[in-house]
């Protein structure tokens, strides 16, 4: 097996950026959901509140942060972020600075809600490990193949983005992932939490940040059913620190014994 694809999402629930290497740390790949936008009381806004996040386009340059929406730019500076918060992401919180009224205008105007824009100040505990923003792990890893083998059963494919995967692995049997426990790539190592229960935003192009229709999610739930969920994908903890590239050579290492369902 090897790395076909690296992916981050800088803002929660926004575009992806495509890299070609990162460094991988306890967090997952670097970079990746340390911002997200939150509502008045903390609750984090994801593209199950509003599809057109995804169209949410991130840059940096030296530290200052630009997001983009539909062409418009907002340019935040690191001294944007000057009051404490805290942001709940499912059962957990997590301590973040938010940026000022400035910004959240504008994100108020683009997605016609209250929101503040927050950046990750410490890293939240679950299971024992350390977390960014992303829902329950470090990095969620699927295999091209799987993919494969999901859109042969429906009459419209779709991309690998919907699922959107930090690590996209090519060359295994399609499903294998089944049977993964650790993976070694590059020079970091992973260790399995658990299978990726999959909801509504598989439904939602990335591109457009349109719901459209209920596939692949209704074909998913008719192949793929763990602990009451469909599931695509394995969600991954970062077991040994190192640097990953596309192209990467991908070992497992063991047979799984990691529960099936979410956590």
């Amino acid at each position: 097996m090897r790395v076909s694809a690296l992916a981050i999402y800088p803002v929660k629930g926004g575009t992806a950026t495509a890299l070609d290497s990162c460094d991988l740390d306890a967090l997952g790949l670097a970079g990746d959901r340390r911002y997200c936008l939150v509502r008045p009381g903390g609750r984090v806004f994801t593209q199950r509140d509003d599809a057109s996040l995804a169209r949410l386009r991130v840059s940096r340059s030296a530290d200052i942060l630009q997001l983009e929406l539909d062409g418009e730019t907002l340019v935040v500076a690191p001294g944007s972020f000057a009051c404490a918060s805290s942001a709940h992401v499912w059962s957990r919180s997590a301590d973040v600075r938010l940026a000022g009224d400035e910004v959240g205008a504008t994100l108020a105007r683009w997605f016609g809600t209250p929101l503040a824009l927050a950046r990750l100040e410490r890293p939240v505990q679950r299971e024992g490990a350390r977390l960014a923003l992303g829902d329950a792990a470090a990095l969620l890893v699927t295999n091209a193949a799987s993919l494969d083998a999901l859109n042969a059963q429906m009459a419209a494919p779709v991309p690998m983005a919907r699922f959107r995967p930090n690590v996209v692995l090519a060359g295994a049997a399609a499903w294998d992932e089944d049977g993964w426990a650790r993976l070694r790539i590059g020079e970091a190592v992973l260790a399995p939490v658990h299978a990726c229960g999959r909801c509504e935003v598989t439904t939602i192009d990335q591109g457009l940040g349109a719901r459209l229709g209920d596939e692949p999610l209704s074909t998913l739930s008719r192949m793929r059913m763990r602990d009451g969920e469909p599931v695509f994908g394995l969600r991954y903890a970062v077991q040994q620190p190192g640097r990953v590239r596309v192209g990467d050579r991908v070992e497992a290492l063991g047979e799984s014994t990691a529960p099936r369902g979410r956590l």
